[in-house]
C-alpha cells in the first residue's frame, strides 16, 4: 500500500471532522495531537474547520500560551466545558472576542484523548446556540462525541503507519447510500435520488455499518471517509 503523505493525512481528516461537524449542527471542529508519530511535521497535527485567516492569526498571536482550551483540556481526563462569557481576564476577553470573530462558537466542550504510547490529543466542538439549547444538547453531545474523539484520534494514529488497514468492500449501492448521507441527504431524499424505497436506503446502510464495524451510521461514514470508500 502507498504511504499517505502528510497533506493527504491532513485532507483527509479534515473532511472526516467537517462531515461529524455538519452532523451534528456544530460551529467547528478542532482535533489537537500531540506525539502522533507522522514524519516531516515539526508541530503538533492539527485537522480543524476553523478558517485559514483564523489559524494563522492565532499563531501570530501566539495563543497556544494563554489559550485556556488546551491548558485545560491537557490537565483533565473528564470533557471540559467552557464559555466565551466566562473570561475573566483581557487577554482572555480579546482571545475569545477574537476567535468569535473569525467564527469560532462562543460556547464548548473539549474532550482529552491519551494513548498507550505517549500520544495525546484534544477534540474540541464549539457552538453558538443558546444556553438553554446548548445545555439540553450536551447529554448526548458528550456521549456521542467522546467516542468519536477516540475513533478520529485512532484513525490519525493508524494512518501514520506505512500501510492502511484493507478497506472493507462494500456493495455499490451501499456506498452510494454512504455518500449521499455523507452529503447531508435524508434517507428519503437518498431514496429519490437512488429510484429505491426509503426502507431499501436503510437497509444498504445498515449492512454499510455492520460491514465497517461502526457502532452508528455517522461512525460508519467517518470509517468510509478514512478508507477512501467515499470522497467529499
Amino acid at each position: 500500500m502507498e504511504k499517505l503523505n502528510d497533506d493527504k493525512i491532513k485532507e483527509n481528516h479534515s473532511d472526516i471532522i467537517e462531515f461529524i461537524r455538519s452532523s451534528y449542527a456544530l460551529k467547528t471542529i478542532a482535533y489537537f495531537g500531540m506525539n502522533v508519530p507522522i514524519s516531516n511535521l515539526n508541530e503538533p497535527f492539527l485537522a480543524v474547520t476553523y478558517s485559514l485567516k483564523w489559524i494563522e492569526h492565532y499563531k501570530a498571536q501566539n495563543y497556544v500560551a494563554i489559550d485556556p482550551v488546551i491548558k485545560e483540556g491537557f490537565s483533565n481526563l473528564l470533557p471540559v466545558e467552557w464559555n466565551a462569557g466566562g473570561a475573566k481576564n483581557t487577554k482572555l476577553k480579546t482571545f475569545f472576542g477574537e476567535a468569535a470573530e473569525f467564527g469560532v462558537g462562543r460556547s464548548g466542550v473539549t474532550f482529552s484523548v491519551r494513548g498507550m504510547a505517549g500520544d495525546r490529543a484534544l477534540f474540541t466542538i464549539t457552538s453558538d446556540s443558546s444556553a438553554k439549547e446548548w445545555k439540553k444538547d450536551q447529554e448526548f453531545l458528550k456521549r456521542d462525541l467522546q467516542m468519536l474523539a477516540y475513533h478520529v484520534h485512532n484513525l490519525v494514529m493508524s494512518s501514520a503507519q506505512a500501510e492502511k488497514r484493507p478497506a472493507p468492500k462494500l456493495a455499490p449501492r451501499e456506498i452510494e447510500c454512504l455518500k449521499w448521507k455523507a452529503s447531508g441527504k435524508t434517507d428519503w431524499e437518498t431514496a429519490m435520488i437512488l429510484g429505491i424505497t426509503e426502507k431499501t436506503v436503510r437497509f444498504y446502510l445498515d449492512l454499510a455499518r455492520a460491514k465497517l464495524d461502526a457502532t452508528n451510521i455517522t461512525h460508519a461514514v467517518v470509517k468510509a471517509l478514512n478508507h477512501n470508500i467515499i470522497l467529499m
